[in-house]
């Protein structure tokens, strides 16, 4: 019981400190501001929309790879997981350059 509740306030506690270092960075960038609102939604999207879409893309390239091209199972999701680190990082960039 107290682990579920200290793994939800966690969670909570992480949210809000990416909605704040997203600010942070966006100020720092010189984008102009917007409502706290705006900016928790584009952080909530990415999290649970974006980072997920890039997940079963990379999980569908390590299948790929392993059963259709008959890469070895590390090769495989070592490639999967480098490609996922660099697409997440660049949407990222993008999400705080944007206007």
């Amino acid at each position: 019981m107290w682990g579920i509740l200290g793994d939800l306030f966690i969670g909570i506690f992480d949210f809000v400190a990416d909605v704040f270092l997203f600010r942070a960075l966006r100020r720092k960038h010189g984008r102009p501001g917007r409502r706290v609102a705006e900016d928790t939604l584009e952080v909530a999207r990415f999290d649970f929309v974006t980072t997920v879409f890039i997940a079963l893309v990379c999980v569908g390239l390590m299948l790929l790879l392993t059963f259709g091209l008959g890469l070895p199972a590390g090769w495989s999701v070592g490639i999967g997981i480098t490609v996922g680190g660099i697409w997440g990082v660049w949407r990222y960039v993008q999400l705080v350059r944007e206007r």
